[in-house]
């Protein structure tokens, strides 16, 4: 019985410590520059207001993972270059504590 309850104990431990990533913010703006690169498929992304700090992520852009699904990021990227044409305001759904990508903050949402 002891062995089960060190068991599950032990798997909740390790599972919490791969789910710390969370989107727990919203950031709206007008997108000021969207940036591709050739070397990546992750998509580089500056509001007009962008944030100024992070609790642990570079703020100077917001970025889609090269580990979202290909047709998800060129949905995004739709998204996101036709607010940018048009200057309309999106919501970024990020994590304020973490998640970082490249060692900038990771986007979970654009709205």
């Amino acid at each position: 019985m002891e062995m089960i309850k060190f068991t599950t104990a032990l798997l909740l431990l390790s599972f919490s410590l791969f789910t710390n990533a969370s989107y727990n913010a919203n950031m709206s703006g007008v997108v000021s520059n969207v940036m591709l690169y050739t070397g990546g498929d992750y998509i580089y992304i500056q509001l007009n207001n962008q944030p100024s700090s992070h609790a642990t992520c570079n703020p100077s852009y917001f970025v889609i993972s090269e580990e979202v699904p290909a047709a998800r990021r060129q949905m995004l990227l739709a998204r996101l270059l036709t607010a940018h044409a048009t200057k309309e305001s999106v919501t970024i759904g990020y994590d304020n504590a973490g998640d970082c990508v490249h060692g900038y903050i990771r986007v979970h949402r654009v709205g």
